[in-house]
Formats: C-alpha cells, sequence, structure tokens
C-alpha cells in the first residue's frame, strides 16, 4: 500500500479537488483506494458519528465503503482546542496511527488529506510535518497561483517534508500565466529539486458555488425556483448602472449572478433577459408582481436579503474559488482535470516499487 499525504502551503489551494481527482482516475485504473482525513476542522454530525465534512464529501465522491469514523479519527471542535490550550489531551497520535492502519488494510493507494498548510495542527502537536513522519507518507504538496507568482512557500516545504515530497501542484494558474509558469516557474522549481507534478489552469466551473450556497452564505429568502438552487454560479455582476448601460453590460458575463437594489426592476428586468443563474435584491426590499412572474417563466430564482449592495458586494468577495468540490458537474470536471494535467508516472512508480518489495518477501 502507497500512502499519499496531500496537503497545500495555504488554505483553499485544492486539496479536496486533487483527491477526488486522483481517486477516481486511480479507481478506473482498477487500484484499491481509501482515504483518511487525520485531523478534520470542519465538523459535521452524520447520525451519531462526528465527523469531518471533506470526509463525507470524498467517501461520496469515490464510493467509498470505509466507516466515516474510521476516515477521520480526530476532530477539530472548540471543546478540543480548549482541553489542547489546558494540556489536557492525550492519545491522539495513537489513535491516528490505529485508524491508519484499519483503513490501509487491503488497499492499493491510501490518499490523506492534509491541513492547509505544513504546519497548521501544530497546537494539538500534530503539524503537517509532523504526521508525514509519523505515518511515514510521501507527500503530494498544492499550490495555488496567484496573479502575483509567488513560489517561497513552496520551498520552504521542501526544507520541511525533505525526501517524502514528491512534487507539487500548481493550481488554479490564471490563464494568462500558464505559459510563464510552464517555461520558468516549472523548470526553476526542478532545479531547486521539486518536481511539478501538474499545472492546473483557472476553471470557471470548479470554481463557481451554488445558488444554494450563495443563498446560505448572505441569509437570503428563496422568493421562486426553488427547483433551480444547485445552479452554478461562475460570475457575479452588480446592477448599478443606468438601465441603458445594462443590457449590454449583462450580455458580456455568463452563468452570472447579479446584485442589484430591491427597488430597481428596469435592471432586474434587463439581469433577466441575459445569461443570469440568480437575481439577489438588496435592501429587503421585495419584487413587483411583473419581475416574479418573468423569474418564474425563464425559471431563474430571485433572492432577497437585508443587507445594501455595498454590504453584499462585500460579504461575496473571495467566495468564488473557496467552494468544495462537490456535485456531478464538479466532481466529473475534477476528474478530466486531474487525469489531464496530472504527471501519474510518479504514482506508478512507487506502486511498482511497493510491488516488488512485497513480491521479494513472498520469495523468501
Amino acid at each position: 500500500m502507497i500512502p499519499f499525504y496531500i496537503t497545500s502551503t495555504n488554505e483553499y489551494s485544492g486539496k479536496t479537488l486533487l483527491a477526488i481527482g486522483l481517486g477516481l482516475k486511480l479507481k478506473a485504473d482498477g487500484l484499491r483506494v481509501g482515504y483518511l482525513k487525520p485531523l478534520g476542522k470542519m465538523p459535521v454530525k452524520i447520525g451519531e458519528v462526528l465527523t469531518d465534512q471533506d470526509a463525507v464529501l470524498i467517501r461520496e465522491a469515490l464510493k467509498l465503503d470505509d466507516p466515516l469514523d474510521w476516515m477521520c479519527p480526530v476532530v477539530i471542535t472548540p471543546d478540543l482546542t480548549t482541553a489542547a490550550y489546558r494540556g489536557e489531551i492525550e492519545g491522539l497520535e495513537n489513535k491516528i496511527l490505529s485508524t491508519y492502519q484499519k483503513i490501509s488494510e487491503n488497499k492499493d493507494v491510501l490518499l490523506i488529506g492534509g491541513a492547509g498548510d505544513p504546519f497548521e495542527g501544530g497546537f494539538l502537536g500534530l503539524s503537517g510535518v509532523k504526521l508525514a513522519k509519523l505515518l511515514n507518507v510521501w507527500v503530494i504538496l498544492v499550490h495555488r497561483i496567484a496573479k502575483e507568482i509567488q513560489i517561497d512557500n513552496i520551498l520552504a516545504a521542501q526544507e520541511n517534508f525533505g525526501k517524502r515530497l514528491v512534487g507539487v501542484v500548481l493550481n488554479f494558474v490564471p490563464l494568462e500565466r500558464v505559459e510563464i509558469v510552464r517555461q520558468e516557474i516549472a523548470p526553476f522549481l526542478k532545479s531547486k529539486g521539486v518536481e511539478v507534478l501538474g499545472i492546473f489552469p483557472q476553471d470557471r466551473l470548479l470554481e463557481a458555488v451554488t445558488v444554494k450556497e450563495l443563498c446560505q452564505h448572505l441569509e437570503g429568502k428563496v422568493l421562486c425556483c426553488e427547483d433551480r438552487i444547485e445552479e452554478l454560479v461562475e460570475n457575479f455582476s452588480i446592477g448599478a448602472m443606468s438601465l441603458e448601460s445594462a443590457l449590454s453590460y449583462f450580455r458580456r458575463t455568463k452563468n452570472k449572478a447579479v446584485i442589484t437594489g430591491g427597488d430597481r426592476p428596469d435592471i432586474q428586468l434587463a439581469a433577466l433577459e441575459t445569461s443570469t443563474r440568480c437575481v439577489i435584491l438588496t435592501g429587503n426590499l421585495y419584487p413587483s408582481t411583473l419581475i416574479l412572474t418573468r423569474a418564474k417563466e425563464i425559471k431563474v430564482p430571485l433572492i432577497v436579503v437585508k443587507d445594501d449592495t455595498f454590504t453584499t458586494v462585500e460579504r461575496l468577495e473571495g467566495l468564488l474559488g473557496r467552494q468544495r468540490v462537490h456535485g456531478e458537474k464538479k466532481i466529473q470536471r475534477a476528474w478530466g482535470l486531474v487525469a489531464k494535467e496530472f504527471d501519474f508516472s510518479i504514482i506508478y512508480q512507487k506502486l511498482t516499487s511497493e510491488k516488488e518489495v512485497i513480491e521479494k518477501r513472498k520469495g523468501n
């Protein structure tokens, strides 16, 4: 069994995306795949089991049979955090090791969901660096490329993980930066001993958020078309211009959510005549019968929120690109992206080496 610990240099880099894509591809190749999240920090209760949202998501996406309490042995809750600060916790290492041994049985590959950076979890004595040593795993690093390319964190991770680091995935690379990353950054990292396992270009669909998630984030109320709230929003447009400008402005952006004042029926109607996933009406103002009827006709949800337009936009800032990979569309896109862009040779090299070792042991 080969364990791969998937960690990142910072939050929202795409660890879950990579785990789902790798898992689906490896399963399609006939390998037995498992998943472990040693430290969960997004608690969710499924029946009587306290677990982590990522564990639930990946269990469903990869159609795994392992119990949820095996997939996430330690969940960081407020109570656990308080106990850690008081020095009242013990046995976490043994709990993780024991679960690791159980969930590894009869697997070819175990994907391990790591922390948001190599040092997260340190207050429990279980940083990513320590877990990698404790579990004796190979490390795959995920790094999100922004408009301003920074790679110092990659080199710092290399220093901390050492020979355990098999390589880095450069994720969400802006399309205009792909060639620079391919021709300059990747060769530079390789010269420093860091293999680039994949360069994943920015993908609007994978960064999208559902209408339902938008509504929940804004604490809004859906007025119509609740059967369309799982539609994906890829862009935001603010409707604060004149009617003359609105139509041409809205036509330039597809699959969007339009945020506009609840007292602007002209802008609302213009939004409904273009590729719009939902219209967010601010100021706790409800639409006219005309707008509501038209929205129902073309099946576009209307959402009323209490905040004004400026505050609503502020609350939405940074939301795109911070959503988890869930839903069939995103899962299939993740699989396709990883299958196309990830260098699987390293995975299969490790598997081949493991099989050779096992065969030699059998021969003896």
